[in-house]
């Protein structure tokens, strides 16, 4: 024990000395190790957050395909709401052809909006896509919201739209509740509102009621969403209602819409050709 401690108090000064040299490599050891996961740590969040941000500017510049592809489906869906199809039952016989009980009666054309105005008293929309995809004069125009208004020019590749905002557009528009009908026209003032006509003055009518095409036209199928009752007044030296109507259509921003087609019209423009040489 006493060499024990002679050693000690001689060599006690190259002791503590390696002592400290020891405890110097293992703070030296732990404190590279802690950099270099903080390094990694640092490293991984500034890729990830690149990563995040290549990968939202990939989404970005692959939205329109993604959208049109959206449209595209909601078309086909609506070619098979019960709306654009002609029962072909009758009475209790059914017939049999290649196309079952029902027949197409409308089918729709997507296109994206390339110009529109809302502050004219005509105000137009054109469309990418004309004669060459089938569209023509005279077709009805709805998005998803409701009608946006008709054809009335085309070219080979771009067509025209005259809007519901404008002074020369006019549709035969029903409350969804009872099937009464009128026409509806745009009052010229606001772009949110239009003006229901010739609604009788005995119809119960309420703020809030729906308006949907009545079908009577071969622009639109039938229910196609139109509008609310935004007000409705009724005059004494008058037989009908002045309804105004929440169009449910924003027409200030547009992009998409579809283009009605009515695979039954030329039938019935043959029918009123006939009829009117009767007359």
């Amino acid at each position: 024990m006493y060499n024990l401690l002679r050693f000690f108090l001689r060599y006690y000064l190259f002791i503590v000395f390696i002592s400290l040299e020891v405890l110097c490599f293992y703070l030296t050891y732990r404190s590279r190790h802690y950099n270099q996961a903080a390094y990694i740590n640092v490293a991984n969040s500034a890729s990830g957050k690149a990563y995040k941000i290549f990968h939202t500017g990939v989404d970005y510049l692959y939205l329109r395909s993604v959208n049109d592809s959206l449209v595209a489906e909601n078309a086909a869906l609506r070619a098979k709401l019960p709306e654009s199809r002609l029962d072909n039952k009758i009475d209790s016989v059914q017939m049999h052809d290649s196309s079952g009980r029902y027949v197409q009666h409308f089918v729709y054309v997507t296109a994206r909006v390339i110009r529109n105005s809302v502050n004219q008293p005509a105000n137009l929309i054109y469309l990418d896509k004309g004669q060459l995809q089938g569209i023509n004069s005279h077709m009805g125009v709805v998005n998803s919201n409701g009608i946006v208004g008709w054809i009335i020019n085309t070219t080979p590749n771009y067509a025209v739209v005259m809007s519901v905002l404008s002074k020369d557009f006019k549709v035969s528009a029903k409350l969804k509740k009872n099937e009464y009908f009128g026409n509806l026209h745009w009052d010229g003032i606001n772009s949110t509102t239009a003006t229901l006509e010739e609604i009788p003055k005995h119809v119960p009518v309420k703020i809030g009621d729906t308006i949907v095409t009545s079908g009577y036209s071969d622009l639109f199928p039938r229910n196609i969403m139109i509008g609310t009752v935004r007000d409705f007044k009724s005059k004494a030296d008058k037989n009908f209602l002045d309804i105004s109507v929440n169009l449910s259509t924003n027409f200030g921003n547009l992009s998409y819409v579809y283009v009605v087609k009515n695979l039954k019209r030329n039938e019935i423009l043959t029918l009123d050709s006939l009829t009117n040489k009767n007359d």
